[in-house]
């Protein structure tokens, strides 16, 4: 669970705003989730001095179910923050200037399996099957490849899922949604293997939201351009040391995190490089953003009626700094 995008995202943006805005007392990158694996590649590079070495004093924070980066960025409480193109487009939908300054994500964070004696081969198969999901805004992209695949919502059982792999295992609906850096590790570590399992594809039906990217707002972008590039020239390098030694990166990761287990954090990086390695990382321009990519998502956006209208989204995204950035950073590690 990575993502947040809902019908309260308006209220919740609104209220941000009327909250006074904080003076920083140190630029501040806030996280997505707690310290992890996912976050491999910010970690390194603060482990590493890459930030400081490259004009900022920079401190990376967690965050959790009730810490919103796109919030705390809003509020001025945090300067940088991670998340998805879906929360920049929600935001300034409502009038909050974020601006993503780095595409990390090529490919949506999650993903839909099911057994494959489940019946289901593909999302036109869903009908009189039921999907685990979670809600808040996460469900919308499923819903979207059931739109495209023709399927009526009202002949699947939708279940809210919770944080874990239970429900599914217990086989209490017949599809779960999944990051491919989190709960898909938990299925294998289960015994299940990649030919065990359907994969439900948004890609597929042309509704991927890509994700994970770092995002900050207007008003930085102004007045602190050099704090912007120093932070997308430290993070692409921490991501690319990251994904060339996974195990040396989890190591890092340890350091600041004890509780998770070694193993798993590798595979959590080596998972994060599989989100990366597609669409122009492939092209060797790794951490650009596209706009096709920005249009599939405002669709969806715009059907689950999250946002009332489009807005132009040149403004929500930015390779002004991906441009600036060293060549030799625009290159990952990327499995055959």
């Amino acid at each position: 669970m990575t993502t947040w995008t809902s019908k309260f995202a308006g209220a919740a943006f609104a209220a941000a705003m009327a909250i006074p805005m904080a003076a920083h007392a140190e630029d501040t990158l806030r996280l997505e989730w707690f310290v992890q694996g996912q976050f491999a590649g910010p970690i390194v590079a603060y482990d590493k001095g890459y930030y400081k070495e490259a004009g900022i004093d920079l401190k990376f924070l967690p965050a959790g179910p009730d810490i919103k980066p796109a919030v705390t960025v809003a509020q001025g409480l945090d300067t940088f923050g991670l998340g998805h193109p879906n929360q920049v487009i929600t935001a300034r939908s409502n009038g909050v200037p974020l601006v993503m300054v780095l595409q990390v994500g090529q490919r949506s964070s999650s993903t839909y399996i099911a057994r494959k004696d489940s019946g289901i081969a593909r999302a036109e198969d869903m009908p009189g099957h039921s999907a685990g999901l979670w809600f808040g805004g996460d469900e919308h992209e499923f819903l979207a490849m059931l739109g495209a695949a023709k399927v009526n919502v009202n002949d699947v059982k939708i279940i809210p899922q919770a944080y874990d792999i239970v429900g599914w295992l217990n086989k209490d609906y017949d599809v779960m949604q999944v990051t491919w850096f989190n709960e898909l590790l938990q299925v294998y570590e289960q015994g299940y293997k990649k030919e065990d399992l359907t994969f439900l594809d948004p890609a597929q039906y042309g509704v991927e939201m890509i994700g994970n990217g770092v995002f900050t707002t207007e008003d930085t972008i102004k007045n602190h351009p050099e704090k912007v590039q120093a932070v997308v020239d430290a993070t692409m390098r921490g991501w690319q040391e990251a994904l060339a030694d996974p195990a040396a990166a989890a190591d890092i990761v340890l350091k600041y995190n004890d509780e998770p287990k070694r193993d798993q954090q590798i595979a959590q990086i080596e998972a994060m490089g599989m989100v990366m390695c597609a669409g122009p990382t492939l092209e060797g321009k790794f951490g650009l953003s596209r706009l096709e990519a920005w249009q599939t998502i405002q669709k969806v956006l715009l059907a689950a009626n999250l946002i009332e209208s489009e807005i132009p989204l040149e403004e929500g995204f930015t390779n002004a700094f991906w441009d600036k950035a060293p060549a030799a950073s625009k290159s990952i590690a990327c499995k055959s």
